[in-house]
């Protein structure tokens, strides 16, 4: 099959991809319920209260971004092969019409 003459190629979308995952490493178990539960130490329940809340927030808002992206990157390995073999379907069609 003909290499990929888009000005992409598979290879360059799995790399993506890849990328995209080991961004997202920093964020794997990282977990604020620990923090938020010394909220306590600012001494003001109010205080106490709205930290622990946005510690909460932010954990599930993390998690539904990192959970969405590994989604994107998986789609995009997958697409990858597909973008290969219609590249070489094209490629392979164009190479074959005959001229006069």
């Amino acid at each position: 099959m003909a290499e990929p003459d888009l000005g992409a190629d598979s290879d360059t979308l799995k790399k993506g991809a890849r990328d995209v995952v080991e961004a997202l490493r920093p964020t794997e178990g990282f977990s604020l319920e620990g923090v938020a539960g010394r909220s306590g130490v600012f001494g003001e329940s109010a205080a106490a209260a709205a930290f622990a809340a946005f510690c909460g927030t932010w954990q599930v808002g993390a998690q539904i971004l990192s959970g969405r992206t590994a989604n994107i990157a998986a789609g995009i390995t997958s697409s990858s092969s597909t973008f290969k073999n219609t590249d070489g379907d094209v490629h392979n069609t164009v190479n074959s019409v005959k001229t006069d």
